[in-house]
């Protein structure tokens, strides 16, 4: 079996556990690490997988490895450097790594964070989504507008920053979806 077809099989697995969102906002809950980080853990050692996280100034990388084949599967998400109003140096760089670590992880598993339901800000400074779409889609086109205006990698990177404390702000719900998209751009750079 290809590492591809093991990464499948732990979707699957995880899937059938059943997570819970343990994590609490104002507007959402989401996952924690520790809602499915023990049972993904689980899942690779019964595959014979293993996750190995990493990162430096640009990126954050989750790399899959095969423990019997000499196979792997790298999943990259660009690195911010915005730190919490309150924290320390140390604290900045511990929430910065755990939130990368999140989206890694829910990125390589696929797992899916609800929609919400509230429509976004489609004010005159936006174009206008079409009329048929879902929230999420009209985030996603929002988001895709602004960020095809970059035409290299340097304006996307200088743009996550802004568009990220946007996102935070105005639709946090979206923040997922947002590492997402922005991820894609980055590596269309590539």
């Amino acid at each position: 079996m290809s590492i591809y077809q093991k990464l499948a099989q732990a979707r699957v697995k995880l899937q059938e556990k059943g997570l819970k969102k343990t994590g609490k906002n104002r507007n959402f809950s989401y996952f924690e690490l520790k809602d499915f980080l023990p049972s993904v853990n689980e899942i690779f050692n019964e595959l014979k997988m293993c996750s190995v996280v990493s990162y430096n100034n640009d990126l954050a990388t989750l790399t899959i490895y095969d423990g019997e084949k000499d196979e792997k599967i790298v999943i990259t998400s660009p690195m911010v450097q915005e730190a919490l109003p309150s924290g320390n140096d140390i604290q900045n760089l511990g929430a910065i790594q755990t939130y990368q670590r999140r989206y890694l992880y829910l990125t390589a598993l696929e797992i899916a964070e609800n929609d919400a339901v509230d429509c976004l800000d489609t004010s005159d400074q936006h174009p206008a989504p079409s009329t048929n779409a879902t929230p999420s889609d009209k985030f996603k086109e929002l988001i895709n507008e602004r960020l095809n205006r970059c035409q290299t990698k340097e304006e996307l990177t200088a743009l996550y920053g802004k568009l990220e404390a946007w996102v935070k702000e105005k639709h946090p719900e979206y923040l997922d979806e947002f590492s997402l998209i922005f991820n894609d751009k980055i590596l269309s750079f590539q």
